[in-house]
C-alpha cells in the first residue's frame, strides 16, 4: 500500500471533489477515465483552494477485464494493521487505517465510485453521521429524508417532487451529519439524479407507503430506525462499526421528527411534503 501523505498535492489532471463537506482527490492511471469521472462528479468539483482530506489512487490491472453488467455492493473485510479491504467484481482496494487513502486496482469508473462510497461512509461516521440509501427532498432550506425497501417509492417520490419544482438532494445516497450547536444537515451525492451539489437542514426522517390519497402520519422513532438501519451503509465490517452506525441512527432519530409518508402517484404527494416542511420553518 502506498504510504505517502494523502494530503500532498495531487498529480496533474487529478480530480478534486467535495461530498458533504469532505474533499477527496481522485488519481486514475487510465487517462480515458477522465471524461466519465467528470460527468459523474462534475457538480461536485472542489476549488483548488479547498484542502483535500483524502486521496484515491487507481491503477489498471495487468489483465483488464470487461466491467460487470450488474453492479454489486462492495465486500468489506478488515485488513492488516487496521486497514480495510474492499472487494468487488473486477476490482480490489485497500484503505489506510484512518481511511484517508485508498489504493485501488481496477478498470472503469465503477471501482472509483464504489470505493468513494465506502470512504465517504467512513468520513461521515467520524463526524457522527450516516450515508443513507433514501430520497432527500428540500423546501426553503429544510430537508426531509425518506427510506424504504426496494419498490417503496423513493425514485417515484423524487420524480413527483421534481415535477412540482422541488429540489431533490438525491434518490440513491443521502449524507447526513450533526452540526456544531445542534441540528443535522443532509447533502446530496453524485449518484443517480443530482445535477448540482446541494445541502439543507434536516428536519424529518420517515418511511414510505402507497395509498390512493397522500398524507403525513406520525411514526415512532423505533419503527423508523428498523428501516433506516437496513438502508444505512456500514462504515466498518466490525462490531464497533455496527455500534457506530446504530448510535448515529439513534441520535438523529431522537432529535428530529419521525414520520410515515403515505402517498399517491400524483401531485398531492409533493403538496403534503411541502406543507410539512413549510410548517417546520414556523416552529
Amino acid at each position: 500500500m502506498n504510504g505517502g501523505d494523502p494530503l500532498a498535492g495531487p498529480r496533474e489532471g487529478a480530480l478534486r471533489i467535495t461530498l458533504a463537506g469532505w474533499t477527496v482527490v481522485l488519481e486514475v492511471e487510465d487517462a480515458a477515465l477522465a471524461g466519465p469521472l467528470r460527468r459523474v462528479f462534475g457538480a461536485f468539483l472542489a476549488p483548488e483552494a479547498v484542502a483535500a482530506e483524502a486521496r484515491l489512487v487507481m491503477r489498471t490491472p495487468f489483465s483488464p477485464s470487461a466491467p460487470p453488467t450488474v453492479q454489486e455492493l462492495p465486500r468489506l473485510e478488515p485488513g492488516d494493521s487496521g486497514t480495510l479491504r474492499v472487494e468487488g467484481a473486477g476490482y480490489s482496494a485497500v484503505l489506510s487505517e484512518d481511511r484517508s487513502h485508498a489504493d485501488v486496482i481496477g478498470s472503469g469508473r465503477y471501482p472509483v465510485e464504489n470505493v468513494i462510497k465506502v470512504m465517504l461512509a467512513s468520513a461521515l461516521a467520524k463526524r457522527g453521521g450516516l450515508l443513507i440509501h433514501g430520497v432527500g427532498l428540500v423546501h426553503e432550506g429544510r430537508a426531509a429524508l425518506f427510506v424504504g425497501h426496494s419498490g417503496a417509492g423513493k425514485s417515484t417520490l423524487g420524480g413527483l417532487w421534481r415535477d412540482a419544482g422541488g429540489t431533490v438532494l438525491a434518490d440513491e445516497l443521502v449524507a447526513v451529519w450533526p452540526v456544531e450547536g445542534g441540528g443535522w444537515r443532509a447533502a446530496g451525492t453524485p449518484w443517480n439524479v443530482p445535477t448540482r451539489a446541494a445541502e439543507a437542514r434536516l428536519v424529518a426522517v420517515g418511511t414510505l407507503g402507497w395509498d390512493a390519497t397522500s398524507r403525513w402520519e406520525a411514526q415512532g422513532a423505533g419503527e423508523v430506525a428498523r428501516v433506516l438501519l437496513l438502508n444505512a451503509m456500514l462504515p466498518e465490517p466490525t462490531a464497533a462499526g455496527r455500534g457506530v452506525l446504530v448510535g448515529a441512527a439513534g441520535r438523529v432519530l431522537s432529535s428530529l421528527e419521525t414520520a410515515r409518508l403515505v402517498f399517491a402517484r400524483d401531485a398531492s404527494a409533493a403538496d403534503v411534503v411541502r406543507a410539512r416542511l413549510t410548517a417546520a420553518g414556523a416552529r
